[in-house]
């Protein structure tokens, strides 16, 4: 195989001579040589290219019989190396075994060694790896898979994993055992781990239109059998609860939950684990949906679930309470609360195990969290109790619920307030100092536990949190200090990792530099300008680390200490507490080193385009990351602190990298959802964090770090207006005019229009002289067929609606909005984007959707008799659900024209679509704490009789969120 590249191409051009070699191999007597010589077919059809493998077609059927024979007989080993090579063959050309036409004979040999058993190999790794290959051809060719033609396949293949998730361990006993601390099924076999990945694989490939028929009609089939027993139940629960995630019609998530639910009172304990398992994920997966649609249906069977006997299903039901738990309020908690946090403080008591002991902890948490006020009456008797967990659990094995604890005293404290808890947290913190102090070892559980405790309970006592600071300072340097010792590190799990190779430390070191600096904004945050004091000290630290090579979460979150330190530098300017030279002193130093190493990174003869023209993707990370701390630190440092020469001299650089990075012709032009302005809402994952979406890991680009840089325009621009128009506006426009011609590549369009969406977001009637060089572009990109295209257009034209000259744009801005609402409107609302591909798309509708409504604020006068048709045209796509930036700035001016008694939006007959939005927004990821005081505010601006007939149509969950928000006002 290995000279295959060298001698494969050479080979084949013999013609015949060289096929009728190949086809003597796979006929002759001896397995070994026919092994050989399907392994070498095999290894071409991997490596060379099709031109060159017509001639291999012949001998194709030949191979589909070698492994046929191989399978049949007594030669595992030659079997399983054969199956290895055939494995890296589909995943790199299914089309050409596709072609062979021998697909059929090779899939019906694949999937029966993957039905035989598990005992008709000794060798478990044959049907795992006969697996691989089937999945990578269907996989592959998935376009003709979802085909009539191809559904027999995957229908066979979710079978067959069904199947395989079937081999788990009967013994209850050695299961509960095995897994009720760590709360894992090592015990099962194997096999049914990769049945579990299979069909995520499948769902995250196959759209839900064509798999899902296919997976119930086998439910269906499987639990209907004669010898239907509780292992074909698990199977079929755990199955949903791999795809489930990848679902956007909602029918098909609701008949994932009903099937789920109907199990959760199963005779078996393991079908009831499943089951609860099962709607945890799917609560985080999708989240709120199935929270606002099921919640009264499922918190009575979890408080059942939590009293199970059985150890492991009482923690998975804890658990998927504290999935549910997460997206409830008081109201919907209110019935159940009383029992739920008895059961949980019973278990907690009892200690039954590590990980229920934990979930209990957590579910506390998400209670107190939920209920807000309704959580004081309890306060007193949890309190003692998470004490006396801090107290008890000393040994070496309880060190993670001991940082868990700490983590539920500082959350409920954060939910009843400074003034009750204000005693009991300085007994916490007095507990915490000096485990903080001592520093933690690399593998203690407790590090990110207690800094974020300590951060939590920082941000609920604010300044007077302020005499513990002096004593965590001294921890968080004795942390940033720490430097390289040398290349590579003595910890083997970190020796696999170049980039920690390349910095010389431990990942365990990197992780605690990152928990300390996101504690020192946290503390920042905390005491706002109080912590002036301690700013010289923090700058004398921060500035050398900054010279320190650095992984890539590491300077994203050093770069956020300075934008922390920026903004309470501001604060203390604006309150009289600090001179401004002191924060043009911060910046400028700041200023110096990154910019210095932006330049420095962006000369280094090591960073050089490859052939296709892309710069490095290390440089890349480097520069993105160095651009955008830049830019929230200019931002944040506000109005009159960088000087006239500063802006030219910042301006000049930016322009000059910019001009120095193209992108190749065929480039993505989309540098990533979260690496720009208007990208989607944040999700979270089942641990509360920051959920990782699949653009999360799209690699850094020159696309991405030229919008970096113009982010870094945009904060000059908010800083120094005056000096940016003089010094750098009319340049910065003639940028823009190149790079919008329609003759340039998607890659700069995209760029072009995102730089002037900002310039006249920013600079408004200063930017009306150059309209003539992007706006008619802008109309025409609306309808481009690159989605970040026609969201950045739709935006620029959205940012300009406010200026009178607009007018003459609006009938064919309004024009092109209609058709896009017209042809997507509906599937937007009705459809959950999940893939990156739909995300973009649905982040375009919603910045058109905004246009549209920027548009009938500044120029309803110009629309004429057509301005009520365009303002129910926009009420009627919201919610905005997608597009984070645009949901804020939309739904904030649903209020506001609601507040003014907007003569459209407050017409009776449209109250109830205005309360409808309300409530969908209210205290969701679509909102934040502003808002809802907003929303809560507008509603109760009604008078009551309007109000109460508005709702009366409403759904009743949707009334129930209004009566929380006429609630919420009064208190």
């Amino acid at each position: 195989k290995d000279l295959i590249p060298t001698v494969g191409e050479g080979l084949l051009a013999q013609g015949p001579a060289a096929i009728t070699m190949l086809a003597s191999q796979l006929a002759d007597q001896a397995p070994e040589v026919r092994a050989a010589g399907c392994q070498l077919v095999l290894g071409m059809v991997e490596i060379l290219g099709p031109e060159e493998l017509e001639p291999v077609k012949q001998v194709m059927p030949a191979v589909v019989a070698t492994i046929q024979g191989l399978a049949s007989g007594f030669h595992e080993e030659l079997l399983k190396e054969t199956l290895e090579v055939l494995i890296s063959a589909a995943e790199e050309e299914a089309e050409f075994v596709k072609n062979s036409q021998c697909l059929k004979g090779l899939t019906e040999t694949l999937l029966q060694i993957c039905g035989a058993g598990a005992t008709a190999f000794a060798d478990e790794d044959i049907r795992t790896s006969a697996m691989e290959a089937v999945m990578a051809l269907a996989v592959g060719l998935s376009e003709d898979v979802a085909e009539p033609q191809g559904l027999p396949l995957l229908e066979h293949l979710v079978s067959l994993n069904l199947q395989w998730m079937m081999e788990v361990e009967e013994d209850v006993d050695a299961w509960t055992k095995e897994g009720q601390d760590k709360d894992d099924d090592d015990c099962d076999e194997a096999v049914v781990g990769y049945g579990e990945e299979n069909l995520d694989k499948l769902a995250e490939t196959f759209e839900e239109e064509v798999l899902m028929p296919l997976l119930f009609r086998v439910i269906r089939r499987t639990m209907s059998m004669p010898d239907c027993n509780w292992k074909h139940a698990r199977s079929c629960i755990m199955a949903l609860a791999q795809v489930i995630e990848y679902l956007e019609e909602e029918a098909w998530v609701s008949q994932c939950i009903e099937f789920i639910i109907q199990h959760l009172g199963h005779a078996h304990p393991r079908v009831r684990y499943s089951a609860f398992w099962a709607l945890g994920q799917a609560c985080y997966d999708q989240s709120p949906d199935i929270q606002e649609n099921f919640h009264e249906t499922l918190l009575p069977k979890l408080v059942v679930g939590i009293d199970d006997p059985n150890i492991r299903v009482a923690t998975a039901a804890v658990s998927a309470f504290c999935a549910l738990g997460e997206e409830l309020d008081s109201d919907a908690l209110e019935p159940q609360m009383d029992d739920l946090l008895q059961r949980l403080f019973n278990l907690l008591h009892r200690g039954e195990s590590m990980a229920l002991r934990e979930h209990c902890l957590s579910g506390i948490a998400v209670i107190a969290e939920a209920s807000e006020d309704n959580f004081t009456p309890y306060y007193s008797h949890v309190m003692p109790m998470l004490k006396e967990v801090i107290t008890k659990c000393t040994k070496e094995e309880e060190r993670s619920l001991h940082g868990k604890a700490f983590e539920c005293i500082s959350l409920i404290g954060a939910v009843v307030g400074k003034e009750i808890f204000l005693n009991d947290a300085c007994e916490v913190m007095t507990a915490i100092m000096p485990l903080v102090s001592n520093g933690f070892a690399a593998d203690d559980p407790r590090r990110e536990a207690f800094y974020e405790a300590a951060g939590k309970i920082a941000e609920t006592l604010g300044k007077d949190f302020k005499p513990f600071v002096q004593t965590l300072l001294p921890s968080i340097f004795r942390v940033l200090e720490q430097r390289p010792t040398g290349k590579g590190t003595d910890d083997d799990s970190d020796g696999e990792d170049p980039m920690v190779r390349e910095l010389g430390l431990k990942t365990s070191v990197l992780e605690e530099m990152e928990s300390a600096l996101e504690l020192t904004n946290t503390l920042i945050q905390a005491l706002e300008d109080d912590f002036c004091e301690f700013m010289p000290l923090m700058c004398q630290h921060l500035l050398p680390f900054m010279t320190m090579a650095m992984s890539e979460d590491l300077r994203e979150i050093c770069y956020s200490t300075w934008e922390c330190l920026a903004a309470c530098a501001r604060s203390a300017v604006e309150n009289g507490r600090m001179d401004i030279s002191i924060l043009r002193e911060l910046v400028t130093e700041f200023l110096k080193k990154s910019i210095g190493a932006m330049v420095s990174t962006a000369n280094d003869p090591k960073n050089k385009p490859d052939k296709d023209g892309d710069l490095p993707e290390g440089m890349c990370t480097t520069l993105q990351a160095q651009a955008a701390g830049v830019a929230k630190v200019v931002k944040k440092a506000g109005m009159g602190v960088l000087s006239k020469d500063a802006v030219k001299d910042l301006a000049g650089v930016i322009v000059q990298m910019m001009d120095a990075m193209r992108c190749p012709e065929k480039a993505d032009p989309e540098p990533g959802l979260r690496r720009r302005r208007g990208g989607p809402v944040v999700e979270e994952d089942s641990d509360g964090d920051e959920k990782e979406e699949e653009e999360d890991v799209m690699p850094v680009t020159t696309q991405s770090v030229r919008f970096a840089l113009v982010d870094v325009i945009g904060a000059l621009m908010r800083s120094n207006p005056e000096e940016f128009v003089e010094l750098a506006l009319c340049p910065m426009m003639d940028l823009v005019k190149l790079l919008v011609r329609p003759d340039r590549s998607e890659a700069d369009r995209s760029l072009g229009f995102y730089l002037a969406d900002d310039v006249v977001a920013c600079l408004g009637e200063k930017t009306k002289p150059f309209w003539n060089g992007f706006m008619n572009e802008a109309l025409l990109g609306m309808l481009d067929k690159s989605p970040i295209i026609r969201q950045f257009s739709a935006s620029t034209i959205g940012s300009g609606a406010s200026q009178a000259v607009f007018a003459q744009v609006v009938p064919a801005a309004c024009n092109t909005i209609h058709q896009v609402l017209q042809k997507h409107g509906e599937r937007h609302r009705r459809r959950r984007a999940v893939k990156a591909d739909a995300k973009q798309n649905a982040l375009a509708i919603d910045t058109c959707i905004q246009t549209l409504g920027q548009i009938c604020q500044h120029q309803e006068a110009q629309m004429g008799n057509d301005a009520g048709t365009a303002w129910a045209m926009w009420l009627s796509n919201l919610p905005l659900k997608y597009n984070a930036d645009a949901g804020k700035a939309t739904h904030d001016q649903l209020v506001d024209l609601v507040m003014r008694n907007h003569p459209y939006l407050t017409k009776p007959e449209q109250l109830p679509r205005v309360l409808t939005v309300f409530a969908e927004i209210f205290r969701s990821k679509f909102s934040h704490g502003e808002l809802d005081k907003k929303i809560a505010a507008a509603v109760c601006s009604l008078p009551e009789e309007v109000l109460q007939a508005s709702c009366g149509s409403m759904p009743e969950k949707l009334q129930k969120k209004v009566e929380q928000m006429v609630k919420s006002n009064r208190a």
